[in-house]
């Protein structure tokens, strides 16, 4: 029987990655993307939590996730390897 349960697979939540190359930053790219992004997680996918990790250091992509109803849940420190060190994520999420 295939009730869509996934064997324990949570079905409300989903996570997001992005990467803007250097040439689209500053010009709204990362908006609409993720605007189309949260529209599927929204109305196609009907997800109630969206979750996502960010470079505590990368403001303007916290800014971004902030006005989309992103909240910080928390840091991961020395998370990433990133230019030959450490570097800390924010863990954020959604919820509808």
């Amino acid at each position: 029987m295939d009730d869509g349960d996934y064997r324990g697979q949570p079905r409300h939540c989903g996570a997001i990655g992005m990467r803007g190359a250097g040439a689209w930053h500053r010009q709204g790219t990362g908006s609409r993307l993720l605007g189309a992004l949260l529209g599927i997680a929204d109305n196609w996918m009907k997800l109630r939590r969206v979750e996502l990790s960010v470079y505590c250091d990368n403001e303007a992509a916290v800014a971004l996730y902030r006005k989309r109803g992103f909240e910080v849940e928390g840091q991961l420190r020395d998370y990433a390897i990133r230019n030959g060190g450490y570097a800390d994520v924010y863990s954020m999420a959604r919820l509808r």
